[in-house]
């Protein structure tokens, strides 16, 4: 995982995924009836959790 296109290729998977996440995290604060702010941090904490995960686990795997 040191070339760059590889790194900027697994950069693109966990920010894809981490929107789908947001997404739907967003989605059924929605359906539980919250209002736009309520909505609006349920969807940015999945995506921020994720992304943070995601890049602490790709930083592990990598030995770096």
């Amino acid at each position: 995982m040191k070339s760059p296109e590889f790194r900027l290729l697994w950069m693109a998977i966990i920010l894809i995924a981490s929107m789908i996440i947001g997404i739907a995290g967003g989605v059924l604060a929605r359906i539980e009836g919250g209002n736009l702010a309520q909505v609006i941090l349920a969807g940015a904490g999945g995506f921020v959790g994720m992304v943070t995960v995601s890049l602490m686990i790709a930083h592990f795997l990598t030995g770096a």
